[in-house]
């Protein structure tokens, strides 16, 4: 049953999830939360014992504090809402599946391929930044193959943290990552262009600071030529990027939602914009369709583990008891600036052991978001999209992390334990002190 079964399960909620997405009626939410559980509790039977004992902790957790809240009768509808994930995975599936044989993808390969090893992480760095924006942690897996060979480890290894960082860095800013979704369900009254504003500086900022660790003569103009050979595909992004925001401001959608209903167009456009041929444009569809479908079944409780995390980060969000810990801890002292630094330090230490960014940011925006005065919620998110961003450059249990392992066989301790150990506790900082002073400014 697993083996077959299971996988069609994902197959069938995509589909559905995008039509609930549209139509939004309660009773196919609460059918479709049922099925997705059944697909959740059958994943268990063939994951890793540390997902199994991550699933049931945080299901045990959000329990609790919904029955301290004496509002376990709202379980079915607050897991409903996560059945959004059988979507959003799927999709970036199928915009990875497709964004690997387009034209202007491969002319980026072949033009990274021709640089010499010392202009190689600039180009890595950037090409996963602005591949990341849309394909999130399938950038890595794209650019894998132009990795060093394995038998050169160190050149290999210093690929892969490049890589590595460039697709963190997009974490700030972008709305196909989870992280813009969590967060800005969070801060409701902050807009989303905003969100988005405030995350795309603390992109570049983590560019100029990374172009800045790199020892690599004249790296701003190599990343400007890294740029021009990713110029057919920046437009892509724009149009991307400004389909999410439409739906999210004009059709009231949430972020994840929002990025699941613009994937299928942008996946139209970018075969339309790239294909020779009505037939080519079919046959790539087609094919693309192929390999998305073998890709889903064989994700496990990788979507489940990502979901269960977003109904606790949901739980905690509206949970009276959280409220009162706030109260009693008094935590609306702390300093605005030390809180702004204080969050993203929380959540790489919480990396570090193996803590899930989700879980992180979900506890501290639930301790923090709306409870502090000293502070205003659009430096608040800043701070957590930062430390979202840095943590997933060091957290051994990210995906990010695991996908970039996977693909190019580094260990990840060679991850962790690389200039990324000094790059993201920087970033961490320089955020801050921005966010700070924008705070101060705009008071």
């Amino acid at each position: 049953m697993t083996d077959s079964v299971i996988p069609r399960l994902i197959l069938i909620l995509w589909p559905l999830a995008l039509v609930d997405m549209i139509v939004g009626t309660s009773w196919l939410s609460l059918v479709l939360g049922g099925v997705f559980a059944i697909y959740l509790i059958a994943s268990l039977r063939t994951a890793h014992l540390g997902d199994r004992l991550f699933a049931v902790a945080v299901t045990g957790l959000a329990l609790l504090i919904l029955t301290l809240d004496r509002r376990l009768a709202d379980l079915p509808a607050i897991f409903a809402r996560t059945v959004v994930f059988a979507a959003f995975v799927p999709s970036a599936q199928f915009l990875r599946s497709l964004a690997e044989s387009d034209l202007r993808v491969a002319r980026y390969r072949d033009a990274l391929q021709q640089q010499p090893q010392s202009a190689r992480p600039i180009w890595l760095l950037i090409g996963s930044a602005v591949l990341g924006s849309v394909m999130t942690v399938g950038a890595v897996a794209i650019l894998s193959p132009l990795f060093a060979d394995l038998c050169d480890e160190d050149s290999r290894r210093e690929d892969a943290v490049a890589a590595l960082t460039g697709t963190a860095l997009a974490i700030n800013w972008s709305p196909f990552f989870v992280a813009m979704a969590v967060v800005t369900a969070f801060f409701p009254m902050v807009p989303f262009w905003q969100a988005v504003s405030v995350g795309l500086g603390l992109s570049f900022l983590g560019l100029f600071l990374a172009f800045a660790m790199l020892r690599v003569a004249d790296p701003f103009v190599t990343g400007i030529r890294a740029m021009r050979a990713l110029g057919g595909f920046v437009p892509m992004i724009c149009v991307a990027g400004l389909m999410v925001v439409l739906l999210r401001v004009e059709g009231g959608f949430s972020t994840l939602e929002a990025g699941c209903l613009a994937i299928p167009p942008l996946g139209l456009l970018l075969v339309a914009t790239g294909a020779r041929s009505r037939s080519e444009a079919r046959t790539r569809i087609k094919h693309t369709l192929q390999v998305t479908r073998m890709r889903i079944k064989r994700v496990g409780l990788e979507i489940g583990i990502v979901a269960l995390a977003f109904m606790l980060g949901l739980v905690l969000r509206d949970s009276p008891t959280v409220d009162a810990l706030v109260m009693y801890l008094q935590l609306d002292g702390i300093p605005g600036p030390l809180l702004l630094l204080l969050i993203p330090a929380a959540m790489i230490v919480s990396g570090l052991l193996a803590v899930h960014p989700i879980v992180s940011a979900s506890l501290l925006m639930a301790l923090f978001a709306g409870n502090h005065s000293g502070v205003s919620d659009l430096a608040l998110l800043g701070a957590t999209l930062a430390g979202w961003s840095a943590a997933a450059m060091l957290s051994y249990s990210g995906l990010l992390m695991m996908v970039t392992t996977s693909v190019t066989a580094v260990p990840r301790s060679r991850l962790i334990l690389s200039r990324n150990t000094l790059f993201g506790p920087a970033f961490a900082l320089a955020a801050a002190l921005l966010l700070a002073t924008l705070d101060r400014a705009m008071v």
